[in-house]
């Protein structure tokens, strides 16, 4: 059957929790997952249901990578990026965040993030536009605090001003 002729492929939305035993042993015999981005804690670079990450499987987790991991009191499945390395722990920040993780260990880890789309053009997370995508990313994260929290107090008194 020729490409034009496929069907295209379904997609359904499955809970993280269902497939995380099929993922586990797709990325421990060397495979890899790709996977549809929920939530925007990773915005700009990842959108809510419009961006796609793979995954791999790695031995080490480094400063920038993405981890995609699972928080030990709730149980949720994140994507954040690693911003520090401490005690053989991770301390990871979503990008539209400026709050600290700490204490991800790497037993949490499923896999790490080695591509990601935006608009069905994919972009491996060696190339160098991304590395100095994070790197400068990371060294406003501060900043980002300052304008972000900033503005967001200027929207909330402007919602009061208009209430009134």
């Amino acid at each position: 059957m020729a490409p034009s002729e496929r069907p295209a492929a379904q997609q359904m939305e499955v809970h993280m929790a269902e497939l995380t035993p099929l993922m586990d042993e797709i990325l421990r015999s060397g495979g890899t997952v790709e996977l549809t981005v929920t939530g925007g804690s990773m915005r700009p670079m990842l959108r809510h249901k419009v961006s796609r990450v793979r995954l791999e499987r790695r031995d080490t987790v480094c400063c920038g990578d993405i981890p995609l991991y699972r928080r030990e009191k709730s149980g949720r499945f994140v994507l954040h990026r690693v911003v520090a390395l401490e005690n053989g722990c991770y301390t990871c920040c979503g990008d539209a965040q400026w709050h600290l993780e700490r204490g991800i260990r790497p037993e949490q880890v499923l896999g790490v993030v080695t591509a990601f789309a935006r608009n069905d053009t994919w972009t491996a997370c060696e190339s160098a536009p991304y590395r100095a995508y994070w790197k400068f990313w990371l060294w406003i994260r501060l900043l980002r605090r300052l304008v972000f929290g900033g503005w967001g107090r200027v929207k909330r008194k402007l919602r009061g001003m208009v209430k009134r």
